[in-house]
């Protein structure tokens, strides 16, 4: 009971953090790739640019799954109890956490590194300082899961060979 509690309150952790980077990565990030300024022989350039296009791309978009991952880790928490084959949750859970860790990761890198003209203070880039700490503790939490996954597997293990 105590795992499904747990897997409860960090689906809703990650689902509300994930929430928060997909939203910046989605409509936050705009503003700031909109914002020129001139270069040295004077004509007006894009501020900031993602180092890697493509990738950056990819990671505005893995933001979503993000997400999902932490409705499907908030649902297989709730749902524990009605599910009958608790081995295939708790791998579930393992994949899940695994991949909440692999997407932040992904996110961390790619989607908040740009080449930068002038570093400009406030605004979107205050903003995206908030989503890096929240990718940071998305990828915490998703380790957290993780284990409790592990846990809950060798849990139905047990029960199974009694």
């Amino acid at each position: 009971m105590k795992l499904s509690i747990t897997q409860v309150a960090l689906g809703v952790l990650i689902a509300c953090a994930a929430g928060y980077i997909m939203w910046w990565m989605l409509f936050d990030v705009v503003p700031l790739l909109a914002e020129k300024v001139p270069d040295a022989g004077g004509v007006m350039v894009q501020d900031y640019t993602p180092r890697h296009e493509i990738l950056f791309t990819v990671a505005r978009y893995a933001s979503i799954l993000l997400t999902g991952l932490g409705l499907l880790v908030l649902s297989a928490g709730a749902l524990r109890g009605k599910i009958k084959n608790q081995k295939r949750l708790a791998v579930t859970q393992i994949i899940a956490g695994a991949l909440i860790i692999a997407l932040s990761a992904f996110i961390l890198i790619w989607g908040y590194s740009f080449n930068v003209i002038v570093a400009l203070k406030g605004g979107p880039v205050l903003t995206m300082t908030s989503a890096k700490a929240f990718t940071v503790l998305t990828s915490l939490m998703g380790l957290v899961v993780l284990i409790t996954g592990i846990f809950q597997f060798i849990k139905s293990r047990k029960t199974q060979n009694i």
